[in-house]
């Protein structure tokens, strides 16, 4: 009786275990595949939202999860990524960090390697001028002239008049965009820098230039379109020392011709500022051919101008900075012709 006792416990006994282990092994299988549906759900969700977070920075919790068959609870450890907020902070910042690494690494470029484009340097007002070694002969050759005509020597003495070149002082990096400092400058062309004398208090302006081969109309007759914008030019920087923010457009400009002026030939511009009231600004003016050194009259008259010139409303209040009443208006401003 005993013996048949225990063989039928044994029997029960191997009956059970397998039932209790593939209990236990399908349990755990399905934990396994439960978290492994869960991480991947997780890391599903979060990649579209993920910027490129290094794996120090990622945030780890832990999730218990039952599978509800009486079995313990499964603990499970998902990487989740940083908050929307933290990770769009990290990603705006690296993008901002790269403008301005770039942005400053040209502007430090620049500075060590062309410093020209930004300012018009010292050295970059001597390039400009005619030397040796830079500059063509002819070039050469009209700066000699104009800077040892006996008028330009009148002038030099002259303790009222300032002598500038305007289209020096006009930034490198906006001068190809000025017309008459840019396009129209060069051999057979504007060879030279206008040299200019004026009183600085916008009342008379003379300027002293060269115009050559390449500024024609007609074979050999300077544009008189040309003569027009250096008229309108010149007649305009005359005043601006007059007006109250130094600055201002043309309203109208009466043009006329009296002769035909040749080209590869000097010219003198005089300006005279002749009424003045508030924005408002008459000059009047003359291109005449430039007189041999030594004679006594003046040069032929090849054109005659007045100007009215309109400094606009509120420009006080765009302006940065307004130049001293003593000196002369030689900013890109200067260079601004009417609309």
């Amino acid at each position: 009786m005993a013996g048949l006792l225990s063989r039928s416990l044994l029997r029960a006994g191997t009956s059970i275990a397998p039932k209790q282990t593939y209990s236990t092994l399908r349990n755990s299988t399905r934990a396994q595949n439960l978290s492994q549906r869960i991480y991947a759900q997780a890391s599903l969700k979060s990649y579209p939202r993920t910027f490129a977070t290094s794996p120090q920075k990622q945030q780890y919790r832990t999730h218990t999860y039952d599978s509800g068959d009486g079995n313990p609870p499964v603990k499970i450890q998902i990487q989740e990524p940083p908050s929307f907020f933290k990770r769009s902070f990290h990603f705006i910042g690296r993008v901002l960090g790269g403008i301005l690494i770039v942005t400053f690494g040209s502007v430090i470029a620049l500075v060590i390697y062309e410093p020209d484009m930004i300012v018009a340097t010292e050295v970059v007002r001597m390039a400009m001028h005619p030397e040796e070694g830079v500059s063509d002969e002819r070039t050469l050759q009209i700066e000699s002239y104009i800077q040892n005509h006996p008028i330009v020597q009148k002038f030099r003495d002259d303790p009222s008049l300032i002598e500038t070149r305007p289209h020096l002082d006009i930034p490198t990096l906006l001068r190809p965009n000025v017309l008459t400092a840019g396009v129209l400058t060069g051999p057979d062309r504007i060879a030279v820098p206008p040299l200019v004398f004026a009183d600085g208090e916008g009342k008379k302006l003379y300027a002293i230039l060269h115009v050559g081969e390449q500024l024609c109309g007609h074979p050999g007759v300077v544009h008189g379109g040309l003569l027009a914008t250096l008229m309108d030019e010149t007649l305009a920087r005359c005043c601006f020392p007059a007006l109250p923010n130094k600055i201002a457009m043309t309203a109208n400009l009466d043009v006329n011709y009296r002769a035909p002026c040749k080209a590869n030939q000097f010219v003198i511009i005089k300006a005279e500022t002749t009424k003045v009231e508030g924005r408002k600004a008459w000059v009047s003016g003359r291109l005449e051919s430039l007189p041999a050194p030594g004679a006594d009259a003046d040069g032929r008259l090849l054109v005659e101008a007045s100007v009215l010139m309109i400094e606009p409303k509120n420009i006080g209040v765009l302006m940065r900075e307004v130049p001293n009443k003593d000196s002369v208006s030689a900013s890109p401003r200067a260079a601004v012709r009417g609309a």
